[in-house]
């Protein structure tokens, strides 16, 4: 990974976890601003699976848009909070030069950790080219990556 990047994402992983620990600590009305210009379309749709749960209670799946807004999609829809410009930024940044190629060339080897009460995470990129996607239980996830470290980013500024 190029030192420039990685650089460049230690500043917006601290703001995204500085933002969740104020965010605890803030009233309960929280206001979300809107964008100007707001794009339109999904970002990202992080997806977990398994897990030792009655009826699939672990099982659940949240989308992260272009405009910054996150929702959980599954298992009931609802609104989580607006990812900061910053982060957002950010996550749209790496989805733009991630080689999703080499991303998915390193398969998964070891035993699906839902064959043992564990969970599966599947992401799905929204790219020009049309979706990419990456399972936790086909493709080794280096989450030291900047593209996995820039989803975690944003996920933590809405609490997930």
């Amino acid at each position: 990974m190029p030192l420039p990047r990685l650089a460049l994402l230690i500043p917006i992983a601290v703001a995204a976890f500085l933002m969740v620990g104020c965010a605890a600590q803030a009233s309960p009305a929280v206001v979300s601003p809107t964008p100007t210009s707001a794009p339109i379309g999904l970002l990202v749709t992080v997806e977990t699976r398994g897990g030792e749960c009655p009826d699939g209670a672990c099982d659940w799946t949240t989308v992260i848009e272009a405009d910054g807004r996150v929702h959980e999609a599954a298992p009931a829809d609802s609104v989580l909070g607006t990812v900061p410009a910053v982060v957002l930024e950010g996550l749209a940044t790496e989805i733009s030069k991630a080689d999703f190629g080499a991303l998915k060339s390193r398969p998964f080897t070891g035993t699906c950790p839902v064959a043992f009460d564990g969970q599966e995470t599947i992401y799905t990129f929204a790219t020009p080219s049309g979706a990419e996607r990456i399972a936790s239980c086909e493709v080794e996830v280096d989450p030291s990556d900047p593209l996995f470290v820039a989803v975690s980013a944003a996920l933590a500024t809405v609490g997930r």
